[in-house]
């Protein structure tokens, strides 16, 4: 099973379970149930400016990743200003909070982890908190802020000077929230492909979403082909047999989330090793 679609901005609400919690804070859905997913809650959020949103917990895991503007964050006893390119993990039941001072409205892609249930019932408001007012940047704040961190396309290294990633030349892959970082539940990782470069059919034991930041890809998943480009989302279930490659002039960078967190040992099954393998079974060469 698996799914593409795009990101529209005109498509943003405010949940009801935030209505009168928040201010200028609106979501748009982009992988639920209603895609197929099980285990992955993907979405945009986007805060006003002067807007906030009130101190809560989740019994679930969030991930976010800062696209554009500023926001303070409050997560447990700490705030921060968090820019573009910044990201973080908020750990179950953390109380946590947003506001934007800025002047342009902020947006950072959000995933939870297990999927938030549908019928609501796993968010809770701190009774008579307010979000902070202020907050020192990363940067700035120096050492404290175990679980959160900044990487952006300006990061990536020069071809010359990366290692491989899955045996392939001219993919960049970066962990930027894993179990080192913190996370128990979700997996992020930035990823670029250099033009010509693809990964061959695969598939795995868990979902991944993939949102496309700059650049553009060609996919084969379950035997459909597609084109993405920027604002572009894509996910493959659980045994979604499924291949990309970048087949324009340009390198393309992506988000992307796995979820629940890939095992140890054997996170990738391709098809053309394991036929390699029959066949050697077979009495083949």
């Amino acid at each position: 099973m698996h799914y593409v679609g795009r990101y529209d901005d005109t498509a943003q609400t405010t949940p009801s379970v935030y209505r009168d919690h928040s201010t200028g804070y609106t979501e748009c859905a982009l992988v639920t149930r209603a895609q197929g997913s099980l285990h992955t809650g993907l979405g945009m959020s986007r805060l006003a400016p002067g807007g906030t949103l009130a101190p809560h917990v989740h019994s679930y895991e969030e991930g976010f990743y800062v696209l554009e503007g500023q926001v303070v964050a409050g997560i447990g006893e700490e705030a921060r200003l968090l820019g573009s390119g910044d990201y973080g993990v908020i750990k179950v039941g953390t109380l946590h909070s947003w506001r934007n001072t800025g002047s342009e409205p902020a947006r950072w892609l959000q995933m939870a982890a297990p999927q938030p249930r549908p019928e609501g019932g796993d968010t809770f408001f701190a009774k008579n908190a307010e979000a902070p007012l202020a907050a020192a940047s990363l940067d700035e704040a120096g050492p404290g802020a175990s679980l959160l961190g900044h990487f952006d396309m300006g990061q990536v290294p020069a071809v010359g000077e990366r290692s491989t990633a899955a045996g392939l030349e001219g993919v960049f892959l970066n962990w930027i929230i894993d179990e080192s970082f913190g996370s128990r539940h979700h997996r992020w990782a930035f990823i670029e492909y250099q033009p010509g470069v693809g990964i061959g059919s695969h598939d795995h034991a868990f979902e991944e979403s993939y949102f496309i930041l700059d650049g553009e890809i060609d996919g084969t998943l379950d035997g459909e082909h597609y084109h993405a480009g920027p604002g572009d989302v894509l996910w493959t279930g659980v045994g979604c047999v499924h291949s990309f490659k970048n087949n324009s002039a340009a390198p393309v960078c992506w988000l992307e989330t796995f979820s629940p967190q890939p095992p140890a040992e054997n996170a990738f099954r391709f098809a053309a090793e394991w036929e390699q393998r029959a066949a050697e079974l077979a009495g083949g060469h």
